[in-house]
């Protein structure tokens, strides 16, 4: 599998024995001379669709309007004093949360127009025009496996911080740290399968950790990023 990420570069992902449940959702960063700000990108839908699934749907006040062969929701939290702003293209959508509500859409236009919005099946690119002063910083790639493992992705080197001095096990991806997190019992709540290589560090987390299938997978999943 190859897809395109948010800040133009090519993330493969082979191995893995069993499927996705879906397309890749990214967080994706990006900086300027005011500040940062976080833009969700994910298969075109989805933040209706969790919104529902969690029942959170039902209170927001809803707006809406047509906007670059998309659509720009407005997902107002009256209740908690937030808004939820997405563009849903086709294939993928844009979104980012803003406090307050009322927010005026012309905000969020503003903020999308720095950006060359290519939309297609294999994902997604948000690259910063000229003269925006605007530059990606840090990403993650989100998806999960069905009932097994979440599996998420970040550059090599926004990981650099985060991999232990003690040499890992050698599995087909890199080099593989295992990380159990415990509660304050004793008792394993979940285990993450840390797997670092020279363009991305890939954490692979269940609650199953026993599981034939979870094992697989870490022996065989690998991540690369282009450079």
């Amino acid at each position: 599998m190859k897809v395109r990420a948010p800040n133009g570069q090519s993330l493969s992902v082979e191995g893995n024995p069993w499927p996705f449940i879906g397309g890749w959702a990214y967080n994706s960063w990006l900086y300027g001379e005011g500040g940062g700000v976080r833009f969700n990108v994910s298969p075109a839908g989805s933040s209706e669709l969790v919104s529902r699934e969690l029942g959170d749907w039902a209170r927001y006040k809803v707006r809406e309007v047509s906007w670059n062969s998309g659509r720009i929701v407005s997902m107002e939290d009256l209740e908690n004093g937030g808004t939820n702003l997405v563009w849903v293209g086709p294939h993928n959508e844009v979104s980012s949360h803003l406090g307050g509500v009322g927010v005026p859409l012309e905000i969020f236009l503003d903020m999308l127009a720095k950006f060359d919005i290519d939309d297609a099946v294999d994902g997604l690119t948000l690259l910063p025009r000229a003269g925006s002063g605007l530059r990606h910083g840090k990403m993650l790639a989100v998806n999960t496996i069905d009932q097994l493992c979440s599996v998420q992705i970040t550059p090599i080197a926004e990981a650099i911080e985060s991999i232990p001095l003690t040499e890992g096990k050698r599995v087909r991806g890199g080099s593989m740290w295992r990380v159990d997190d415990r509660d304050e019992k004793g008792a394993l709540r979940t285990r993450e399968a840390f797997v670092v290589n020279d363009s991305t560090a890939t954490s692979i987390i269940t609650q199953q950790p026993e599981d034939p299938k979870f094992i697989s997978v870490v022996s065989s999943l690998t991540c690369s990023l282009s450079s």
